[in-house]
């Protein structure tokens, strides 16, 4: 059985090698929740994808390293805040990732990465709400 850490790593890896794997996530999320899109216009749209992906990846590779990953999520948490993100938009963005995420390697994805990423936004995001 693969770590954890290696299976977020690799399954973001495969997905974000696609250019349009952050273009296909806001879309979902924006068309399941229209109301999420006036809160993303201080970015141009492809920074914010840019983004997007640069800070998961530094989530992702700061898994095995506590006190990094309390530093990422407490930053994101302080600015999230400000921009009057609630807990119940990080259900909507955790469903909207995980089924790009699956989308994005159908035949890569198995119960085992299912299972690491669902886990691991659920505690992500827990830590980004400071519980």
């Amino acid at each position: 059985m693969t770590d954890t850490s290696t299976i977020l790593r690799d399954t973001l890896e495969i997905a974000a090698a696609d250019e349009r794997f952050a273009v296909r996530f806001y879309d979902r999320l924006f068309a399941e929740h229209p109301e999420l899109a006036p809160m993303f216009t201080r970015n141009s749209r492809g920074a914010q994808q840019k983004m997007f992906v640069q800070k998961l990846t530094a989530i992702v590779d700061s898994i095995t390293e506590p006190a990094v990953m309390q530093e990422q999520t407490t930053s994101i948490g302080r600015t999230h805040r400000d921009y009057g993100v609630t807990p119940e938009m990080y259900e909507w963005v955790g469903a909207a990732l995980l089924t790009t995420l699956r989308e994005s390697m159908p035949e890569q994805w198995a119960d085992e990465a299912e299972r690491a990423w669902t886990e691991a936004y659920s505690r992500i995001a827990s830590m980004i709400l400071g519980r």
